[in-house]
Formats: structure tokens, sequence, C-alpha cells
């Protein structure tokens, strides 16, 4: 089975670690963390918002291997799919990389998959509509195939994994009154549906060698649109990551800034 899906952004990502036997917990923990502005400031080249976490780690297993398999795959799949019966009216998540061509179940959940139309249906009638921003975030078109054979050519229901990404970056915008309200880069453009700032950074530990852990992970996230979107206005940064197990750190939010404040050369 193949599957067209939405481009995925990856930002920058340098990592320096050292390693140790201390007792750290098992999930990851972030102590500090270090915010800086690099402005380029021509057409070609990207502005960076350079984010500095010191972590530790009991367990040593944080990050992923781009080149392996294993971690583009179930539990690190990139979306969850939903199928309807009818006849039993029962719903069930699945992802597409475990299923096969040869199974008749398989291919029922592929052939039953939510549709925009199945809203119509009054168990299925909660679902988020086919609008902005759930256009983003919950419906998207797929064209499965198994050999030459169309099993699915529709726009579908689906719920972004949280395990495929292992940082998550959220931002806060300070309004006209003081306050700080999360700001999405996603949804800047309406109706078009941009990246968000999540994304995962590289394996730390070789698998099989896992070992404590600590150090500063740094990660660069390349915008032109940093100074038309922020100016000179106050915004905060939380970050979480989480290691392969599916465990996830503390949040850490930065103090408030402006692009100004850590402008560096």
């Amino acid at each position: 089975m193949k599957i067209n899906t939405l481009l995925l952004f990856t930002a920058g990502l340098l990592l320096t670690s050292c390693f140790k036997d201390p007792n750290f917990p098992d999930n990851p923990v972030l102590k500090s963390m270090n915010l800086s502005y690099k402005e380029i400031g021509g057409l070609q080249e990207d502005d960076s918002l350079i984010i500095s976490l010191d972590f530790q780690d009991g367990d040593g297993d944080l990050g992923f291997d781009a080149s392996d398999e294993s971690h583009i795959s179930s539990p690190f799949n990139e979306f969850a799919f939903f199928s309807y019966n009818t006849n039993t009216q029962r719903k069930t998540v699945f992802a597409l990389d475990t299923l096969t061509s040869a199974s008749d179940s398989d291919l029922a959940l592929v052939e039953n998959m939510i549709t925009v139309s199945d809203r119509a249906i009054p168990e299925l009638d909660t679902l988020p509509p086919y609008d902005f921003p759930y256009t983003c975030n919950n419906w998207q078109e797929v064209n499965i195939t198994a050999g030459n054979t169309v099993l699915k050519e529709d726009t579908v229901y689906y719920q972004k994994n949280p395990r495929y990404n292992n940082i998550y970056v959220n931002f806060f915008l300070e309004n006209s009154g003081g306050e700080f309200e999360e700001f999405f880069w996603e949804y800047l453009q309406k109706p078009q549906c941009n990246i968000a700032y999540h994304g995962r950074f590289p394996i730390i530990n070789e698998v099989g060698r896992e070992t404590a852990s600590e150090g500063i992970i740094t990660y660069r996230i390349p915008n032109k649109g940093w100074e038309s979107t922020f100016g000179n206005k106050r915004f905060k940064v939380r970050v979480t990551i989480l290691d392969r197990a599916g465990n996830y750190s503390n949040a850490i939010t930065s103090e408030p800034v402006t692009l100004d404040d850590i402008k560096i050369n």
C-alpha cells in the first residue's frame, strides 16, 4: 500500500552531550533553556531562532535515527487513521504501516476509512467539520493503492501521532493587554495551512547501548518571517521533549523576550 501524505518540515538541529552514570530519572528532564536569534537579513537565507536545552536522561533513549525504518514505523508513525463499520457501529484506529494487502480485514479497514461525507452518520456527527483549522489537523486527502488497485481516494479523518515528533515547541505572544496568548504558526495565513515548529532531533546514544546522558540539545528554527511576524513584541517559548519509550519531559518556558533582546552576531 502507498499513500500520498502532507509535506513535513524538519528544523535544523545541533547536538552535544556527555555520557556519565549518574542516577538520572528515566523520564528526560529539561534543566534550563536559552534563546538566541540570528538575523541574516537576506532574501536567500532564513533568519533563525535558536533554542538551547540543558537536558538529563537516565536511560539514554532520546532521539531518532532518520535512516532507521523502525523510527518512522509504529509506534512512531506520523498519522493515525480511523475506520467505521456501519454494521457493528465500531470505530477502529489504525496505522497504515501495520496493514498488509494480503489481509481481508486490513483491506476492510482501508475501504471503511472515515471520510468527510461520513459526518452525516449520527454516530460520527461529532467529528470536526471540514473547515479551517481542522483542514490542517484532522482531514487529509489520500490515495491508497495495493498494486494497481485503488483502495481509497478521498478526504479522510486522521489524528497526528504525538510520538512521531520528539520535541514540541509552543509560542506565546504578548497582546495589547499585556497577556500572553498562544501563537499558532500553522494558522498564520488562513485558510492556508503552514507548518508548526515541532520536530525530531537525532539519536543521542546508539540503540542497544543506551546509557545515562546529559548535555545540550540545540534546536534551530529557520524562518524568513521572524521580524515581520513578531517585530518588537514580547514572546515566550515553551518546550517539551520525549524519549522513544513515550516518556515526556517536564515542560520548560522561557522568560518573555523580544527578538532584539536575544539577537546575536
